[in-house]
């Protein structure tokens, strides 16, 4: 393709706060969670009923235990936080109390306070974004004041940011002991991505790619392993999933991401079923003390156009953001197939890039002090529309949804979600969350028409008889998360739902000549759900002041099923239904040591679990629910996963190494449907092939070379094999 001729326009318009209100703590820990009432919410057998029970009543003792910890001490720290080189006052810097849940920001002039903090010694830290965090210690005294006045360095690694995915507690990027990558909202916006699948190119041990020319089916790769191996994660909760998967990565704008958070490694011991290689958490905008209005549009070849607009105020306790995008382009053809580059750079008729439009829209509230001092709630609602098409350019013949050689997909997404944070004392927090999704595709390719043409001497069906391919997923994700300090440890305990229902219908032609029922043409219905639950435990423990141990485990209960039906008979027998049930005991150990300020040593432990259900390799190349069968005997795949790494922080410079090794078993792997499964009317089918490795090696340097210029480079090699030798 073409380079791309971008034309950039932007807009933005700033406007002082009115006021602004003293906090004295704010969510150190965006984890969220929710209760439902289990008899209506959770399919649950009474044994798990009971488990379940328990666990709530665990949660709600070890909340009345702490409660009494909150205690007022009339001891008050105030100060400002200026820029070491140029002395200006930052505003809006945040001010938190290591070993607490205390926590505040800055006023628009840079100064601050916080009151009833615990007597004794402490370390305030100060940290705003592009400035290298300062420490200081304080000595607090019950009824008196402290002053403390901070002085912040540039921070041209943008080493500041901070991470919660990691171990779900709060940590800069520098001491973060699981291996993590952060994107900024500074270095999406230097890439000018657009979306989700541009922000997350080039960054090490992440590959990118699209799998299909028809519909620019694209995918993930973490550590050498596939999408389906990857948590994506929307503010810690696992909305995009099965249906989402497929073409979510350039469905997700940028316009309001305030970071990516990239964990690498098995993950199931925090995140569930899915997160074998690592998990991607994108992290929403919240509104800012200063009232702005972005607007950006951006126009380029091949009918490129993008639209951004970004409107962010708070006003006492209250906080709103609304952000707005549009993306349009047009379908490329410039390649074909070929070895060399004389022979790929040919058109060949068949779309390389496919005609897009969508639409995103977003709404954020964000409450403070709700219902009691320092809580917080946030309510989020966000909607998404979007047009794909491609295939054969020829005469404008993808254009033609039910025509030969094209695919035509729509898609509607509506998510709401909401989260509670609910500070206990200094020491102690309580998160709860629940999300709700709604997702509908309407998807058309030439599946239906090749089929009943190879049936019927090459004729044609009647325009009428045409249909789509039709599907929509509702998922809930409750979850609920207590973190207590506790001395120099951090202890979190969670759990986390995760219910999904998923309907489709598709149009079919039997075009199996040996077949009674063959030329017959039949709608396919489809039902599918899964239901999984999972409680979680961590303690991060900082045994010297620069070696930390984060032991961790995770218990899931997962229960999944699939059952189909047909508008006709089409073979002789019934639709069987299928089920999974699993329950899956996953650990996880990662070790920090600091061998002096510069260096940094990590190691990470853990395993794996991944559920056969929502795979978006299914739902992309099947597009209808009779034609993949997954047997009640297929295994879940498990994972044991290791990752080694050093990262050496200089000045303005950092090098990185990660050594990393993942051991699969029973891999699942897409087949032709067996003679037993023909005969019940698939076409396809999964299989535990076999056990399998990857393992490989990431290098990455970045450094500011001088102010305001910065490179970086990244090297990866990796490798995969099955235990056995495949057949081709």
């Amino acid at each position: 393709v073409k380079p791309v001729v971008i034309l950039i326009i932007t807009l933005r318009y700033n406007k002082a706060p009115l006021s602004l209100t003293d906090r004295n703590s704010m969510t150190f820990l965006p984890i969220y969670g929710y209760f439902p009432s289990a008899k209506k919410c959770l399919p649950l057998h009474r044994t798990k009923l009971k488990k379940m029970k328990k666990i709530i009543t665990l949660f709600m003792s070890m909340l009345c235990a702490v409660v009494s910890w909150a205690q007022s001490t009339d001891a008050m720290l105030f100060g400002d936080v200026k820029a070491k080189e140029t002395g200006q006052h930052l505003p809006y810097a945040t001010i938190s109390v290591q070993g607490t849940t205390l926590l505040t920001k800055c006023d628009a002039t840079g100064h601050f306070k916080m009151t009833d903090i615990p007597v004794g010694k402490h370390i305030v830290v100060a940290n705003v974004e592009g400035y290298q965090p300062q420490e200081v210690e304080v000595t607090m005294q019950s009824g008196k004041g402290t002053e403390v006045y901070f002085k912040l360095d540039k921070d041209p690694l943008e080493l500041s940011q901070v991470v919660v995915t990691g171990t779900r507690t709060s940590h800069f990027i520098k001491d973060v002991p699981i291996r993590t990558e952060v994107l900024t909202s500074q270095s999406i916006r230097r890439k000018n991505a657009q979306n989700l699948y541009e922000a997350l190119q080039g960054v090490p041990g992440i590959r990118v790619e699209q799998q299909c020319q028809f519909c620019n089916f694209s995918m993930v790769r973490m550590q050498g392993l596939g999408a389906e191996h990857t948590q994506v994660l929307l503010d810690g909760q696992p909305v995009y999933s099965g249906l989402a998967g497929v073409y979510g990565l350039q469905q997700i704008g940028t316009n309001d991401i305030d970071r990516m958070e990239v964990v690498k490694g098995a993950g199931s011991a925090l995140y569930g079923s899915s997160a074998v290689a690592g998990a991607i958490n994108i992290i929403s905008k919240e509104p800012t003390f200063e009232p702005y209005i972005n607007a950006d549009a951006q126009f380029g070849n091949w009918g490129y156009k993008n639209y951004k607009g970004t409107g962010s105020m708070r006003f006492k306790n209250i906080g709103l953001m609304v952000t707005a995008q549009r993306t349009q382009m047009d379908a490329v053809d410039q390649t074909s197939e070929g070895l060399v580059r004389k022979e790929v750079k040919h058109k060949d008729g068949i779309s390389d890039r496919v005609y897009s439009l969508m639409n995103n829209v977003g709404l954020s509230l964000y409450i403070f002090n709700p219902f009691t001092k320092n809580d917080k709630l946030i309510i989020r609602g966000k909607a998404l529309d979007e047009q794909r098409y491609g295939g054969t350019m020829t005469n404008d013949l993808y254009l033609n949804p039910f025509s030969a050689g094209t695919e035509n997909i729509k898609t509607n997404r509506l998510t709401a979600d909401l989260a509670y944070t609910l500070p206990i004392g200094a020491h102690c927090e309580f998160n709860l969350a629940a999300a709700y999704v709604h997702h509908k595709r309407n998807a058309t390719n030439d599946t239906f028409l090749g089929s009943y043409q190879a049936s019927h001497d090459g004729a044609s069906p009647n325009v009428e008889d045409m249909r789509p391919y039709i599907a929509k997923e509702n998922t809930f994700t409750p979850s609920a998360t207590f973190t207590s300090i506790i001395g120099n440890h951090t202890l979190l305990a969670g759990v986390q739902g995760y219910f999904t229902k998923l309907n489709e219908t598709g149009l079919y032609c039997i075009d199996d000549n040996t077949s009674t029922y063959y030329g017959e043409a039949y709608t396919s219905i489809g039902k599918k759900h899964a239901n999984e639950v999972g409680v979680f435990i961590q303690d991060e423990w900082n045994i010297m002041p620069n070696l930390t141990v984060v032991p961790g485990l995770r218990l899931d209960t997962h229960h999944s099923g699939e059952e189909y039906t047909s508008s006709k008979t089409v073979f002789d027998g019934i639709f069987p239904k299928t089920k999974f049930d699993k329950t899956s005991f996953n650990p996880r150990l990662a070790i920090k040591y600091e061998v002096n300020p510069s260096l940094v040593l990590r190691a990470n432990f853990g395993t794996g679990f991944r559920a056969p259900y929502g795979f978006s390799e299914d739902l992309h190349l099947c597009s209808g629910s009779p034609r993949v069968w997954k047997s009640s005997n297929l295994n879940g795949e498990h994972s044991v996963s290791y990752n080694l790494s050093a990262d050496y922080y200089g000045k303005n410079y950092q090098l990185s190494l990660n050594v990393f090794r993942t051991d699969l078993k029973d891999k699942i792997q897409f087949a032709p449907a067996s003679e037993e499964v023909k005969r019940l009317g698939y076409t396809y089918q999964w299989e535990n092939v076999d056990d399998a490795f990857v393992q490989g090696i990431e290098l990455s340097a970045k450094a500011t070379l001088f102010k305001d210029f910065s490179a970086s480079m990244s090297w990866t090699f990796n490798q995969g094999k099955f235990k056995h030798e495949r057949p081709e």
